[in-house]
């Protein structure tokens, strides 16, 4: 009796495992909800444009090349050499 209960408990838990979900039904279209929203223009991830690129806003380029410059940084403070302990060499682990 016993045998039949644990054999038909595995059954079922194998059944249960196999069953699809809501995550699994809906996968992927988050990714391509969220690639069309970034896209300026959204007809254009179907039909690119052969243009180059001929202008940019001036006030955005500015501000883009004062961010990237803001968080350089020193080199007194990467000067120091990179300290790695491993479990067992005296790190006190």
């Amino acid at each position: 009796m016993t045998t039949r209960t644990i054999l038909a408990l595995a059954v079922i838990g194998a059944l249960a495992g196999c069953a699809s979900t809501a995550t699994q039904g809906d996968f992927g279209k988050s990714v391509d909800s969220l690639i069309k929203a970034q896209a300026f223009n959204p007809a254009s991830l179907t039909t690119p444009s052969t243009a180059a690129v001929t202008g940019v806003d001036p006030d955005y380029a500015n501000n883009v090349v004062v961010e990237m410059r803001q968080d350089v940084s020193k080199r007194e403070e990467i000067k120091e050499p990179i300290q790695m302990l491993m479990l067992g060499s005296g790190g006190g682990w």
